[in-house]
């Protein structure tokens, strides 16, 4: 029984030491997975370095988990080489933080030429990214002004 109860213990306490140890804010542990997979396009090492196994997700579309995370975005990414990110801004408050980009494919149709306006937004604890929300908006043919969407 004190086996157990020790194993547990340290389960718990590796967890906290590697958050006390980080030392980037939640805005740079962001920036630099943002880069790696959006940039980069390296969904796996991204994701393994960057985001915690029990990542939770809230998009409606997409299961919740790292791995299932992975397991989704791998094959979308190889099967859409012409697809492209612009990160425009990044803002933070405490250990959220929102990302503001331009994704559109190079290769698709006039809408997807034109993409989508999207903010992410993740809630980071250590160095590692917890949970995920996003919003999408289409970037239209016509605008009623000159301000652009980004």
């Amino acid at each position: 029984m004190r086996l157990i109860i020790a194993a547990i213990a340290i389960a718990l306490t590796v967890p906290a030491a590697q958050a006390r140890d980080c030392k980037l804010t939640p805005k740079q542990v962001v920036s630099q997975f943002m880069d790696e997979f959006y940039i980069q396009k390296k969904v796996r090492s991204s994701f393994e370095r960057w985001v915690d196994p029990g990542y939770i997700q809230h998009n409606p579309y997409a299961a919740t988990g790292r791995d299932a995370a992975i397991a989704f975005l791998e094959p979308f990414v190889a099967n859409n080489p012409g697809q492209k990110t612009t990160i425009h801004r990044v803002i933070a408050d405490g250990n959220i933080v929102a990302v503001h980009s331009h994704g559109w494919n190079e290769t698709g149709d006039a809408a997807a030429r034109r993409g989508f306006a999207v903010v992410d937004i993740f809630r980071v604890k250590g160095c590692k990214v917890m949970e995920h929300w996003d919003v999408l908006s289409p970037v239209p043919e016509a605008s009623a002004n000159t301000n652009t969407m980004f």
